[in-house]
Protein backbone atom coordinates (compact mmCIF):
# COMPACT_ATOMS: atom_id res chain seq x y z
CA UNK A 1 0.00 0.00 0.00
CA UNK A 2 3.13 2.13 0.35
CA UNK A 3 3.40 2.31 -3.42
CA UNK A 4 -0.31 3.26 -4.09
CA UNK A 5 0.00 6.05 -1.55
CA UNK A 6 3.54 7.61 -2.99
CA UNK A 7 1.70 7.17 -6.38
CA UNK A 8 -1.88 8.57 -5.28
CA UNK A 9 0.59 11.34 -3.58
CA UNK A 10 2.33 11.91 -6.48
CA UNK A 11 -1.03 12.49 -8.57
CA UNK A 12 -2.62 14.87 -6.33
CA UNK A 13 1.00 17.11 -5.98
CA UNK A 14 1.03 17.20 -10.10
CA UNK A 15 -2.75 18.40 -10.10
CA UNK A 16 -1.64 21.30 -7.40
CA UNK A 17 1.77 21.94 -9.03
CA UNK A 18 -0.01 22.10 -12.85
CA UNK A 19 -2.66 24.57 -10.65
CA UNK A 20 -0.39 26.71 -9.17
CA UNK A 21 1.98 27.20 -12.58
CA UNK A 22 -1.15 27.82 -15.02
CA UNK A 23 -2.58 30.56 -12.05
CA UNK A 24 1.24 32.18 -12.06
CA UNK A 25 1.41 31.98 -16.08
CA UNK A 26 -1.80 33.55 -16.46
CA UNK A 27 -1.31 36.58 -14.08
CA UNK A 28 2.19 36.80 -15.22
CA UNK A 29 0.83 37.45 -18.96
CA UNK A 30 -1.89 39.74 -17.60
CA UNK A 31 -0.09 41.64 -14.71
CA UNK A 32 3.39 41.37 -15.89
CA UNK A 33 4.53 40.23 -12.46
CA UNK A 34 7.35 37.43 -13.65
CA UNK A 35 9.85 37.15 -16.72
CA UNK A 36 9.84 33.63 -18.21
CA UNK A 37 12.59 32.88 -16.85
CA UNK A 38 11.23 33.29 -13.31
CA UNK A 39 8.39 31.15 -14.29
CA UNK A 40 10.37 28.46 -15.51
CA UNK A 41 12.56 28.63 -12.31
CA UNK A 42 8.94 28.16 -10.48
CA UNK A 43 8.22 25.38 -12.24
CA UNK A 44 11.45 23.04 -11.51
CA UNK A 45 10.75 24.19 -8.07
CA UNK A 46 7.11 22.58 -8.20
CA UNK A 47 8.89 19.37 -10.06
CA UNK A 48 11.43 18.91 -7.65
CA UNK A 49 9.13 19.24 -4.49
CA UNK A 50 6.57 17.58 -6.19
CA UNK A 51 8.67 14.72 -6.68
CA UNK A 52 10.96 14.99 -3.13
CA UNK A 53 7.55 15.43 -1.45
CA UNK A 54 6.02 11.97 -3.14
CA UNK A 55 9.34 10.32 -1.80
CA UNK A 56 9.22 11.35 1.59
CA UNK A 57 5.10 11.47 2.56
CA UNK A 58 5.47 8.41 4.65
CA UNK A 59 7.73 10.79 7.19
CA UNK A 60 5.19 13.30 7.10
CA UNK A 61 3.24 14.35 9.68
CA UNK A 62 -0.28 11.95 9.86
CA UNK A 63 -2.72 14.42 10.12
CA UNK A 64 -6.15 13.69 8.94
CA UNK A 65 -7.54 16.99 7.14
CA UNK A 66 -11.33 14.87 6.16
CA UNK A 67 -12.84 11.96 7.14
CA UNK A 68 -11.41 9.01 5.09
CA UNK A 69 -12.71 7.76 2.34
CA UNK A 70 -10.75 4.63 1.95
CA UNK A 71 -9.19 2.72 5.18
CA UNK A 72 -7.25 -0.40 5.17
CA UNK A 73 -8.22 -2.46 8.05
CA UNK A 74 -6.17 -5.44 9.95
CA UNK A 75 -9.42 -7.91 8.75
CA UNK A 76 -12.29 -7.81 6.71
CA UNK A 77 -14.77 -7.87 9.55
CA UNK A 78 -14.47 -8.60 13.67
CA UNK A 79 -16.02 -11.94 12.62
CA UNK A 80 -13.42 -13.44 9.71
CA UNK A 81 -11.07 -12.10 11.98
CA UNK A 82 -9.03 -14.95 13.19
CA UNK A 83 -9.02 -16.26 9.69
CA UNK A 84 -8.18 -12.94 7.90
CA UNK A 85 -5.38 -11.90 9.82
CA UNK A 86 -1.40 -12.68 9.61
CA UNK A 87 0.56 -9.52 10.78
CA UNK A 88 -0.23 -5.88 10.57
CA UNK A 89 1.88 -5.03 7.95
CA UNK A 90 1.89 -8.13 5.59
CA UNK A 91 -1.83 -8.22 4.71
CA UNK A 92 -4.71 -5.77 4.56
CA UNK A 93 -8.19 -5.11 3.65
CA UNK A 94 -9.22 -1.66 1.54
CA UNK A 95 -12.87 -0.86 2.03
CA UNK A 96 -14.22 2.04 0.52
CA UNK A 97 -16.35 3.97 2.16
CA UNK A 98 -18.34 5.64 -0.42
CA UNK A 99 -18.84 2.68 -2.10
CA UNK A 100 -20.41 0.48 0.51
CA UNK A 101 -21.77 -2.55 -1.84
CA UNK A 102 -17.81 -3.30 -2.81
CA UNK A 103 -16.78 -6.17 -0.48
CA UNK A 104 -13.45 -5.12 0.94
CA UNK A 105 -10.33 -5.87 -1.41
CA UNK A 106 -7.49 -7.35 0.13
CA UNK A 107 -4.61 -5.48 -0.27
CA UNK A 108 -1.79 -7.95 -0.92
CA UNK A 109 -3.60 -8.51 -4.31
CA UNK A 110 -4.35 -5.14 -5.13
CA UNK A 111 -0.86 -4.06 -4.46
CA UNK A 112 0.34 -6.59 -7.02
CA UNK A 113 -2.05 -5.50 -9.53
CA UNK A 114 -0.86 -2.05 -9.04
CA UNK A 115 2.66 -2.84 -9.25
CA UNK A 116 2.08 -4.98 -12.62
CA UNK A 117 0.64 -2.04 -14.46
CA UNK A 118 3.08 0.46 -12.93
CA UNK A 119 5.84 -1.77 -14.31
CA UNK A 120 4.30 -1.99 -17.43
CA UNK A 121 4.06 1.51 -17.87
CA UNK A 122 7.71 2.36 -16.40
CA UNK A 123 9.08 -0.40 -19.22
CA UNK A 124 6.86 1.15 -21.98
CA UNK A 125 8.32 4.69 -21.00
CA UNK A 126 11.97 3.56 -20.94
CA UNK A 127 11.17 1.57 -24.24
CA UNK A 128 10.49 4.90 -25.50
CA UNK A 129 12.70 6.72 -23.90
CA UNK A 130 15.57 4.05 -25.29
CA UNK A 131 14.57 4.77 -28.37
CA UNK A 132 14.53 7.94 -28.95
CA UNK A 133 18.52 8.34 -27.51
CA UNK A 134 18.96 5.20 -30.05
CA UNK A 135 17.61 7.60 -32.89
CA UNK A 136 18.97 10.86 -31.79
CA UNK A 137 22.36 9.15 -31.37
CA UNK A 138 22.27 7.15 -34.97
CA UNK A 139 21.27 11.06 -36.13
CA UNK A 140 24.36 12.53 -34.97
CA UNK A 141 26.64 9.69 -35.76
CA UNK A 142 25.43 10.67 -39.45
CA UNK A 143 25.65 13.88 -39.29
CA UNK A 144 28.44 16.72 -39.81
CA UNK A 145 30.38 18.10 -36.78
CA UNK A 146 30.39 21.64 -37.29
CA UNK A 147 32.33 21.97 -34.21
CA UNK A 148 32.72 21.05 -30.38
CA UNK A 149 33.75 22.40 -27.27
CA UNK A 150 33.94 20.78 -24.27
CA UNK A 151 30.98 18.73 -23.73
CA UNK A 152 28.97 20.59 -26.48
CA UNK A 153 29.13 19.64 -29.65
CA UNK A 154 27.28 21.05 -32.81
CA UNK A 155 25.96 18.96 -35.92
CA UNK A 156 24.64 19.72 -39.58
CA UNK A 157 22.35 17.15 -40.84
CA UNK A 158 20.44 16.17 -43.65
CA UNK A 159 18.08 13.68 -41.77
CA UNK A 160 16.22 15.99 -39.65
CA UNK A 161 14.19 19.24 -41.03
CA UNK A 162 13.72 21.23 -37.92
CA UNK A 163 17.09 22.10 -35.54
CA UNK A 164 17.12 20.72 -32.24
CA UNK A 165 19.18 19.75 -28.68
CA UNK A 166 19.59 16.92 -26.62
CA UNK A 167 21.74 15.82 -23.50
CA UNK A 168 23.18 12.91 -22.31
CA UNK A 169 26.14 12.76 -19.98
CA UNK A 170 28.95 14.04 -21.58
CA UNK A 171 27.25 15.50 -24.57
CA UNK A 172 25.22 18.68 -25.20
CA UNK A 173 24.56 18.08 -28.58
CA UNK A 174 22.85 20.56 -30.85
CA UNK A 175 21.36 19.79 -34.41
CA UNK A 176 20.79 22.03 -37.20
CA UNK A 177 19.22 20.72 -40.39
CA UNK A 178 21.34 21.43 -43.72
CA UNK A 179 18.51 23.08 -45.06
CA UNK A 180 18.98 26.40 -42.31
CA UNK A 181 22.92 26.53 -43.34
CA UNK A 182 21.82 27.72 -47.09
CA UNK A 183 20.00 30.65 -44.64
CA UNK A 184 23.00 31.76 -42.03
CA UNK A 185 20.66 34.24 -40.20
CA UNK A 186 18.16 31.73 -39.39
CA UNK A 187 20.99 28.84 -38.88
CA UNK A 188 22.42 31.76 -35.97
CA UNK A 189 19.01 32.32 -34.41
CA UNK A 190 18.19 28.37 -34.21
CA UNK A 191 22.16 27.59 -32.92
CA UNK A 192 21.56 30.04 -30.37
CA UNK A 193 18.11 29.13 -29.48
CA UNK A 194 19.66 25.46 -28.86
CA UNK A 195 22.40 26.68 -26.53
CA UNK A 196 20.00 28.86 -24.67
CA UNK A 197 18.37 25.59 -23.81
CA UNK A 198 21.33 24.05 -22.26
CA UNK A 199 22.30 27.00 -20.52
CA UNK A 200 18.62 26.65 -18.49
CA UNK A 201 19.38 23.14 -18.27
CA UNK A 202 15.62 22.38 -20.27
CA UNK A 203 17.78 19.36 -21.89
CA UNK A 204 18.02 17.72 -18.69
CA UNK A 205 15.15 18.79 -16.93
CA UNK A 206 13.15 16.78 -19.50
CA UNK A 207 13.92 13.91 -18.81
CA UNK A 208 11.88 14.24 -15.18
CA UNK A 209 9.07 15.60 -17.44
CA UNK A 210 9.36 12.06 -18.82
CA UNK A 211 9.67 10.41 -15.56
CA UNK A 212 5.84 12.38 -14.67
CA UNK A 213 4.57 11.20 -17.65
CA UNK A 214 4.92 7.57 -17.05
CA UNK A 215 4.34 7.61 -13.20
CA UNK A 216 1.05 9.65 -14.01
CA UNK A 217 0.42 8.46 -17.45
CA UNK A 218 -3.30 8.36 -16.91
CA UNK A 219 -3.96 11.95 -14.80
CA UNK A 220 -4.94 14.35 -17.69
CA UNK A 221 -3.05 17.42 -15.62
CA UNK A 222 0.50 15.69 -16.27
CA UNK A 223 0.19 16.32 -19.80
CA UNK A 224 -1.01 19.76 -19.29
CA UNK A 225 1.43 20.28 -17.01
CA UNK A 226 4.02 19.57 -19.35
CA UNK A 227 2.74 21.16 -22.53
CA UNK A 228 3.28 24.68 -20.11
CA UNK A 229 6.65 23.99 -18.93
CA UNK A 230 7.83 23.37 -22.70
CA UNK A 231 6.06 26.09 -23.81
CA UNK A 232 7.53 28.11 -20.91
CA UNK A 233 11.25 26.83 -21.55
CA UNK A 234 10.58 28.46 -25.51
CA UNK A 235 9.08 31.74 -24.17
CA UNK A 236 12.62 32.03 -21.28
CA UNK A 237 15.05 31.10 -24.46
CA UNK A 238 13.11 33.90 -26.49
CA UNK A 239 13.20 36.28 -23.62
CA UNK A 240 16.67 35.69 -23.21
CA UNK A 241 18.36 36.01 -26.67
CA UNK A 242 16.10 38.95 -27.19
CA UNK A 243 16.73 41.23 -23.75
CA UNK A 244 20.53 40.33 -24.32
CA UNK A 245 20.05 41.48 -27.58
CA UNK A 246 22.07 38.67 -29.23
CA UNK A 247 18.91 38.36 -31.74
CA UNK A 248 17.00 41.13 -33.39
CA UNK A 249 13.07 40.45 -32.54
CA UNK A 250 12.21 40.57 -36.53
CA UNK A 251 15.20 38.45 -37.45
CA UNK A 252 13.72 35.71 -34.34
CA UNK A 253 10.33 36.02 -35.62
CA UNK A 254 10.77 35.55 -39.41
CA UNK A 255 13.31 32.38 -38.25
CA UNK A 256 10.19 31.00 -36.09
CA UNK A 257 7.77 31.35 -38.80
CA UNK A 258 9.85 29.55 -41.38
CA UNK A 259 10.84 26.69 -38.97
CA UNK A 260 7.42 26.53 -37.88
CA UNK A 261 6.17 26.12 -41.87
CA UNK A 262 8.31 23.63 -42.33
CA UNK A 263 7.97 21.77 -39.25
CA UNK A 264 4.06 21.81 -40.21
CA UNK A 265 5.27 20.75 -43.69
CA UNK A 266 7.05 17.65 -42.85
CA UNK A 267 5.00 16.71 -39.31
CA UNK A 268 9.08 16.39 -37.69
CA UNK A 269 8.40 13.87 -34.84
CA UNK A 270 9.21 15.33 -31.61
CA UNK A 271 11.83 13.34 -29.32
CA UNK A 272 10.68 12.67 -25.62
CA UNK A 273 14.35 13.62 -24.51
CA UNK A 274 15.05 16.82 -26.53
CA UNK A 275 13.73 20.19 -27.18
CA UNK A 276 13.74 22.17 -30.43
CA UNK A 277 12.37 25.47 -31.53
CA UNK A 278 8.99 23.89 -32.83
CA UNK A 279 8.59 21.39 -30.66
CA UNK A 280 6.02 23.28 -29.00
CA UNK A 281 4.40 24.95 -32.49
CA UNK A 282 0.65 26.05 -32.26
CA UNK A 283 -1.06 28.70 -34.17
CA UNK A 284 -1.88 30.61 -30.31
CA UNK A 285 1.69 29.56 -28.81
CA UNK A 286 3.53 31.07 -31.93
CA UNK A 287 1.05 34.43 -32.30
CA UNK A 288 2.39 34.63 -28.49
CA UNK A 289 6.10 34.22 -28.49
CA UNK A 290 6.08 36.52 -31.47
CA UNK A 291 4.50 39.55 -29.90
CA UNK A 292 6.27 39.04 -26.44
CA UNK A 293 8.97 39.76 -28.54
CA UNK A 294 8.21 43.23 -29.25
CA UNK A 295 6.99 43.70 -25.57
CA UNK A 296 9.22 46.01 -23.52
CA UNK A 297 10.61 44.01 -20.96
CA UNK A 298 8.80 42.45 -18.02
CA UNK A 299 9.32 42.64 -14.58
CA UNK A 300 11.35 40.70 -12.38
CA UNK A 301 10.34 39.54 -8.71
CA UNK A 302 13.11 40.76 -6.09
CA UNK A 303 14.40 39.34 -3.51
CA UNK A 304 12.15 39.01 -1.18
CA UNK A 305 9.12 38.07 -3.01
CA UNK A 306 11.10 35.50 -4.64
CA UNK A 307 11.44 33.97 -0.98
CA UNK A 308 7.73 34.89 -0.34
CA UNK A 309 6.61 32.62 -3.62
CA UNK A 310 9.08 29.90 -2.42
CA UNK A 311 7.38 29.64 0.89
CA UNK A 312 3.94 29.60 -0.27
CA UNK A 313 4.93 27.09 -2.83
CA UNK A 314 6.65 24.72 -0.58
CA UNK A 315 4.26 25.09 2.19
CA UNK A 316 0.80 24.96 -0.16
CA UNK A 317 2.48 21.75 -1.69
CA UNK A 318 3.52 20.61 2.13
CA UNK A 319 -0.36 20.70 2.81
CA UNK A 320 -1.24 18.90 -0.16
CA UNK A 321 0.86 15.78 0.71
CA UNK A 322 -0.54 15.33 4.01
CA UNK A 323 -3.92 15.86 3.04
CA UNK A 324 -3.54 13.20 0.54
CA UNK A 325 -2.85 10.98 3.34
CA UNK A 326 -6.29 11.53 4.47
CA UNK A 327 -7.60 9.55 1.12
CA UNK A 328 -6.87 6.45 2.20
CA UNK A 329 -6.10 6.01 6.42
CA UNK A 330 -4.09 2.47 7.20
CA UNK A 331 -6.01 1.36 10.64
CA UNK A 332 -3.40 -1.36 11.02
CA UNK A 333 -0.92 -1.75 13.36
CA UNK A 334 2.50 -2.64 12.89
CA UNK A 335 4.93 -3.83 15.62
CA UNK A 336 6.68 -0.23 16.09
CA UNK A 337 3.40 1.30 16.52
CA UNK A 338 3.04 -0.79 19.37
CA UNK A 339 6.65 -0.19 20.48
CA UNK A 340 5.81 3.47 20.23
CA UNK A 341 2.79 2.71 22.61
CA UNK A 342 4.07 0.96 24.91
CA UNK A 343 6.87 4.25 25.57
CA UNK A 344 4.13 5.65 26.96
CA UNK A 345 3.72 3.82 29.89
CA UNK A 346 5.29 4.47 33.59
CA UNK A 347 7.25 1.78 35.03
CA UNK A 348 4.87 1.46 37.87
CA UNK A 349 2.58 0.67 35.51
CA UNK A 350 0.70 -2.14 34.89
CA UNK A 351 4.08 -4.43 33.28
CA UNK A 352 2.95 -4.44 29.30
CA UNK A 353 4.69 -6.85 27.30
CA UNK A 354 4.46 -6.45 23.02
CA UNK A 355 4.32 -10.00 21.17
CA UNK A 356 2.71 -11.19 18.57
CA UNK A 357 -0.44 -12.37 20.55
CA UNK A 358 -0.62 -8.53 21.68
CA UNK A 359 0.17 -7.37 18.40
CA UNK A 360 -3.11 -9.26 16.98
CA UNK A 361 -5.47 -8.09 19.57
CA UNK A 362 -4.15 -4.37 18.56
CA UNK A 363 -5.33 -4.89 15.40
CA UNK A 364 -8.46 -6.42 16.58
CA UNK A 365 -9.55 -3.48 18.72
CA UNK A 366 -7.84 -0.73 16.74
CA UNK A 367 -8.28 -2.73 12.76
CA UNK A 368 -11.45 -4.01 12.05
CA UNK A 369 -14.07 -1.73 11.90
CA UNK A 370 -16.20 -2.94 14.41
CA UNK A 371 -13.58 -3.61 17.15
CA UNK A 372 -12.82 -0.04 16.91
CA UNK A 373 -16.31 0.98 17.41
CA UNK A 374 -16.46 -1.54 20.55
CA UNK A 375 -13.48 -0.14 21.85
CA UNK A 376 -14.88 3.96 21.48
CA UNK A 377 -17.88 3.19 22.83
CA UNK A 378 -16.32 1.23 26.04
CA UNK A 379 -13.80 4.32 26.50
CA UNK A 380 -16.21 6.51 26.84
CA UNK A 381 -18.71 4.34 29.00
CA UNK A 382 -15.73 3.91 31.56
CA UNK A 383 -15.57 7.98 31.99
CA UNK A 384 -18.69 7.47 34.08
CA UNK A 385 -16.90 5.08 36.54
CA UNK A 386 -13.46 6.37 36.39
CA UNK A 387 -13.34 8.17 39.47
CA UNK A 388 -15.37 5.34 41.35
CA UNK A 389 -13.13 2.63 40.37
CA UNK A 390 -9.51 4.76 40.33
CA UNK A 391 -9.86 5.52 43.89
CA UNK A 392 -10.98 1.93 45.00
CA UNK A 393 -7.99 1.13 43.00
CA UNK A 394 -5.41 3.29 44.73
CA UNK A 395 -7.17 1.94 48.06
CA UNK A 396 -5.57 -0.99 47.64
CA UNK A 397 -2.37 -0.08 46.26
CA UNK A 398 -2.63 -1.31 42.56
CA UNK A 399 -2.05 -0.12 39.17
CA UNK A 400 -4.71 2.03 37.67
CA UNK A 401 -4.43 0.28 34.18
CA UNK A 402 -6.97 -2.60 35.98
CA UNK A 403 -9.17 -0.39 34.89
CA UNK A 404 -9.08 -2.34 31.38
CA UNK A 405 -10.14 -5.88 33.06
CA UNK A 406 -13.83 -4.38 32.54
CA UNK A 407 -12.92 -3.20 29.09
CA UNK A 408 -12.77 -6.40 27.84
CA UNK A 409 -14.70 -8.12 30.48
CA UNK A 410 -17.91 -6.09 29.79
CA UNK A 411 -16.94 -2.79 27.82
CA UNK A 412 -18.37 -0.93 30.93
CA UNK A 413 -21.71 -1.69 29.91
CA UNK A 414 -24.98 -2.63 32.25
CA UNK A 415 -25.51 -6.25 32.14
CA UNK A 416 -28.15 -6.16 34.61
CA UNK A 417 -30.50 -8.13 32.62
CA UNK A 418 -28.19 -11.19 32.24
CA UNK A 419 -28.66 -14.60 33.58
CA UNK A 420 -27.82 -15.16 37.15
CA UNK A 421 -26.58 -18.22 36.52
CA UNK A 422 -24.37 -16.61 33.62
CA UNK A 423 -21.12 -13.79 34.27
CA UNK A 424 -22.67 -10.33 35.21
CA UNK A 425 -21.79 -7.00 36.13
CA UNK A 426 -18.82 -5.10 34.75
CA UNK A 427 -16.65 -7.22 36.32
CA UNK A 428 -18.15 -10.23 34.88
CA UNK A 429 -18.44 -12.42 38.18
CA UNK A 430 -19.57 -15.99 37.78
CA UNK A 431 -22.00 -16.84 40.34
CA UNK A 432 -19.49 -18.98 42.72
CA UNK A 433 -16.43 -16.63 42.53
CA UNK A 434 -19.08 -13.79 43.07
CA UNK A 435 -19.89 -15.54 46.58
CA UNK A 436 -16.39 -16.81 47.55
CA UNK A 437 -15.52 -12.54 47.79
CA UNK A 438 -18.67 -11.80 49.73
CA UNK A 439 -21.39 -10.76 47.36
CA UNK A 440 -24.44 -11.97 47.00
CA UNK A 441 -26.02 -13.79 44.43
CA UNK A 442 -29.86 -14.49 44.56
CA UNK A 443 -33.04 -14.49 42.90
CA UNK A 444 -34.11 -10.90 44.78
CA UNK A 445 -30.39 -9.77 45.20
CA UNK A 446 -27.94 -10.00 42.58
CA UNK A 447 -24.63 -7.85 44.07
CA UNK A 448 -22.59 -8.36 40.93
CA UNK A 449 -24.34 -5.53 39.64
CA UNK A 450 -23.72 -3.03 42.48
CA UNK A 451 -20.54 -1.06 41.42
CA UNK A 452 -18.79 -0.37 44.31
CA UNK A 453 -19.49 -3.80 45.71
CA UNK A 454 -18.34 -6.11 42.92
CA UNK A 455 -15.35 -3.71 42.34
CA UNK A 456 -14.49 -4.16 46.15
CA UNK A 457 -14.62 -7.67 45.42
CA UNK A 458 -12.61 -7.64 42.22
CA UNK A 459 -9.53 -5.81 43.45
CA UNK A 460 -9.77 -8.13 46.26
CA UNK A 461 -9.54 -11.16 44.05
CA UNK A 462 -6.82 -9.75 42.02
CA UNK A 463 -4.86 -8.48 44.54
CA UNK A 464 -4.92 -12.01 46.70
CA UNK A 465 -3.68 -13.45 43.26
CA UNK A 466 -0.73 -10.63 43.23
CA UNK A 467 -0.07 -12.03 46.61
CA UNK A 468 0.19 -15.37 45.79
CA UNK A 469 1.90 -15.07 42.35
CA UNK A 470 4.27 -11.96 43.08
CA UNK A 471 3.03 -10.78 39.33
CA UNK A 472 0.28 -8.94 38.27
CA UNK A 473 0.18 -10.41 34.45
CA UNK A 474 -0.10 -14.05 36.09
CA UNK A 475 -2.63 -12.07 38.73
CA UNK A 476 -4.88 -11.37 35.99
CA UNK A 477 -4.46 -14.57 34.35
CA UNK A 478 -6.00 -16.30 37.33
CA UNK A 479 -9.01 -13.53 37.39
CA UNK A 480 -9.80 -15.47 34.36
CA UNK A 481 -8.89 -19.06 34.59
CA UNK A 482 -8.77 -19.37 38.80
CA UNK A 483 -5.66 -19.82 40.75
CA UNK A 484 -5.64 -23.64 41.04
CA UNK A 485 -5.27 -23.67 37.52
CA UNK A 486 -2.42 -20.90 37.34
CA UNK A 487 -0.55 -22.89 39.95
CA UNK A 488 -1.42 -26.37 38.19
CA UNK A 489 0.18 -24.98 34.51
CA UNK A 490 3.22 -23.43 37.16
CA UNK A 491 3.64 -26.67 38.80
CA UNK A 492 3.73 -28.88 34.87
CA UNK A 493 5.17 -26.35 33.03
CA UNK A 494 7.97 -25.38 35.63
CA UNK A 495 7.60 -21.58 34.67
CA UNK A 496 6.34 -18.59 36.15
CA UNK A 497 6.49 -16.74 33.14
CA UNK A 498 2.74 -15.89 31.82
CA UNK A 499 3.60 -16.06 27.86
CA UNK A 500 4.89 -19.86 28.41
CA UNK A 501 2.12 -20.87 30.75
CA UNK A 502 -0.72 -18.95 27.28
CA UNK A 503 1.18 -20.75 24.52
CA UNK A 504 0.96 -24.00 26.66
CA UNK A 505 -2.92 -23.78 26.65
CA UNK A 506 -3.87 -22.92 30.22
CA UNK A 507 -6.23 -20.20 28.85
CA UNK A 508 -9.94 -20.35 29.39
CA UNK A 509 -10.98 -17.84 27.11
CA UNK A 510 -8.58 -17.46 24.28
CA UNK A 511 -6.28 -14.40 24.39
CA UNK A 512 -7.58 -13.08 27.68
CA UNK A 513 -3.61 -11.48 29.03
CA UNK A 514 -3.03 -10.21 25.21
CA UNK A 515 -6.66 -8.77 25.02
CA UNK A 516 -5.74 -6.64 28.69
CA UNK A 517 -2.54 -5.56 27.70
CA UNK A 518 -3.82 -4.33 24.08
CA UNK A 519 -6.98 -2.44 25.82
CA UNK A 520 -4.10 -0.93 28.68
CA UNK A 521 -2.21 0.40 25.45
CA UNK A 522 -5.65 1.81 24.24
CA UNK A 523 -6.58 3.16 27.00
CA UNK A 524 -3.12 5.06 27.91
CA UNK A 525 -3.04 5.95 24.10
CA UNK A 526 -6.81 6.91 23.20
CA UNK A 527 -5.42 8.77 19.84
CA UNK A 528 -5.20 5.75 18.07
CA UNK A 529 -8.85 5.11 17.94
CA UNK A 530 -9.34 8.79 16.50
Amino acid sequence: MNLIQSCLTLNILVVVSFLISFTAYGASRRFNLMTAQQLLRLNYLLLTFTLGLSVAQAWLPKKEFFTPPAKVWSASSSKTFNANFSSGASKGYLRLDFMPAVPPLETRSLSLIFEGIALLALAFGILRLARDLRSLLKITRKSFLIRRFKSVAIYSSDHICVPFSFWVPGLNAVAIPNSMMGCPADARVALLHELQHHRQRDTSWVYLLWLFRVLCCWNPAVYFWNKLILEIQEFACDETLVDQNKVSPHAYAGCLMRVAETALQFKNADFVCATGLSFVIDGHSLTRRIQDMFKTKKRRLNIHLRILVILIVAGSLAVAAMASQSLIQDRRVTLRDAQSMVATLKPDDFPVTVNDLVLKQLNRYIGTPEGREFMQLALSRMENYRPLISKKIAGFGAPEDLLAVPLIESGYQDLSQSPPAQAAGLWQFIPSTARNFGLQVTQSEDQRLNIGLSTDAALRYLTSNHLRFKDWALAVFAYNVGEARVQEAIDKTGSRDVWTLIRAGYENDNDYVPKLMAAILIMRNPSVLQ
